[in-house]
């Protein structure tokens, strides 16, 4: 039997064309277009509101098509940039059937919302009491029933009390912002009812800084019986409902915090994941978690607080080169946030950093680890070479040591040599060799010259002459943006540097005109 479709959904897809081609052009044109068809005659009418609703339809938008005197805001006369639309009078079931004939359209569902008159960009705002009163108009079936994206601020009981009501079956993502400091009674109670309330859910968001421990047996909870989740971003996660993530077969991205003291028994599989990112209480757990998988990563993020040894750093890249695919990583990022002890000398040689050079698809590299890289010419050979397609690469940014940097200008030659997509390097580099030259015409460098390379960040690279160093960086660098650096004026033993650096990349922006 031949396919054939029906004329709705031929409807359909001519007004999915008219949006795209309409917004392409002129981002709000499609909204005119769309209205007009839907008035033009009943045949027309359901689908391209439906379309014109999928793309622009929200909660606010709902209320404004009910009666101009239940609600108030006057969005062109607002000066701030924000408005609130607020109730004026008691709804009505008039008004009520109204809204549902448009909120039967909303897909998704924001407390703030975006607005665009007369090219002035707005955000929309909702009362309370509004919400409050919509919500309970009928309570045997849900507000908003076709609901499939949900972005929520909970601050008290009372935001708990509303999202029940706006919660449906249909619902596939949901993305809840926490910003109660102290505990809030339900809340535990209504994360852990997320599963059967929302039994599709595919994407699961749940951010608070103030109570991720407190909320971490529900969050788990909740997890452990959502059977279809795709992307995870939490806090605190314990090590059963990780044991548990680990086979589920649509998870691609995962986005956590490491509980302290975790313990794990078992393998972690993780055979779908694409993105992990994972905030540790310390390096060591961060390399018991990657030595128990066996995957296919293309991003991983790992965050600690806590300073760590070069060797325990170095013990984590062999782990990651035999737990990860050398072949689907593109991202690497490793950041420390606690600086490492004045008397310290911990530093990762170019030895340590041996197993990551077999992840050679590797576009973005960011380490910055609480410790010293020491990296001279040969290094910055191997790493390049290793990493032909390598666009952003980042090397201790916020991090200054005593240790002198040990690569040359001619170590910064061999990236731009060998990684010609290169859009952002940060790299501490000695200049000495390009200071003491009395010949600026640097005919060393040959005929290389980055196309690409928009920011370049020196971070804590010593310099004396900035004249010479401008010269040098503006005859490689032609397309560079930002010669940036990480000096800072205001410390009396840092000014020197900084003072510089300001004036080499002055110079370095007249040079290239």
């Amino acid at each position: 039997m031949a396919q054939c479709l029906f004329i709705s959904e031929i409807q359909l897809s001519i007004f999915h064309w008219i949006f795209v081609l309409d917004a392409s052009h002129e981002k709000h044109a499609a909204q005119a277009t769309l209205a007009a068809l839907a008035r033009t005659c009943n045949a027309f009418h359901d689908i391209a509101l439906d379309v014109l609703w999928q793309q622009f339809g929200t909660i606010a938008r709902a209320i404004q098509c009910m009666p101009h005197d239940l609600w108030g805001g006057d969005m062109n006369k607002s000066e701030s940039g924000c408005i609130t639309l607020k109730l004026h009078r008691d709804l009505t079931k008039d008004d009520w059937n109204v809204f549902r004939r448009y909120a039967l359209r909303i897909r998704h569902l924001s407390l703030a919302t975006q607005d665009v008159r007369r090219g002035k960009t707005l955000i929309v705002d909702i009362d309370d009491d509004l919400l409050a009163s919509l919500a309970s108009m009928d309570a045997t079936q849900p507000l908003l029933p076709n609901l499939t994206s949900l972005e929520w601020i909970v601050y008290d009981e009372r935001d708990l009390r509303l999202i029940r009501r706006i919660m449906t079956e249909s619902l596939t993502s949901l993305f809840l912002e926490v910003w109660a400091i102290s505990p809030v009674p339900d809340l535990p109670q209504f994360i852990s009812s997320i599963a059967p309330a929302c039994p599709s859910l595919r994407k699961f968001v749940v951010h608070s800084v103030a109570l991720s421990n407190h909320l971490c047996h529900s969050v788990s909870q909740a997890l452990h019986h959502l059977h279809h989740l795709t992307t995870i971003h939490c806090g605190f996660l314990n090590v059963e409902v990780l044991n548990y993530l680990s086979l589920l077969p649509s998870l691609l991205e995962l986005k956590f915090a490491l509980q302290p003291n975790s313990e794990f028994q078992n393998e972690l599989l993780f055979e779908q994941l694409q993105v992990l990112d994972v905030h540790a209480p310390d390096i060591t757990s961060a390399v018991d978690l990657v030595s128990r998988m066996r995957n296919r990563l293309t991003n991983l993020s790992i965050f600690s607080d806590d300073h760590t040894a070069a060797s325990v750093l170095a013990q984590l890249f062999r782990r990651l080169s035999t737990s990860v695919s050398h072949y689907s990583l593109r991202r690497l990022q490793i950041m420390v946030a606690e600086h490492p002890p004045q008397n310290l000398s911990s530093v990762l040689e170019l030895e340590d950093l041996h197993p990551l050079l077999s992840f050679n698809q590797l576009t973005h590299v960011y380490l910055d680890v609480g410790c010293g890289i020491s990296l001279d010419d040969v290094a910055a050979l191997e790493l390049a070479q290793a990493w032909p397609n390598i666009v952003q690469l980042m090397l201790n940014k916020f991090l200054e040591t005593s240790l002198p940097a040990s690569m040359s200008p001619i170590g910064l030659m061999c990236f731009l040599k060998h990684c010609p997509n290169l859009v952002e390097l940060t790299l501490e580099i000695d200049f000495s060799f390009i200071e003491e030259q009395d010949d600026q015409s640097h005919c060393w460098v040959g005929d290389i010259i980055h196309r690409h390379l928009s920011v370049f960040d020196v971070t804590y690279s010593k310099i004396h002459d900035a004249a010479k160093v401008a010269a040098f960086l503006s005859g490689i660098l032609p397309r560079t943006v930002h010669v940036l650096y990480s000096w800072i004026h205001a410390l009396d033993d840092q000014r020197e540097y900084a003072e510089r650096w300001n004036e080499a990349s002055r110079l370095f922006t007249r040079m290239k005109k």
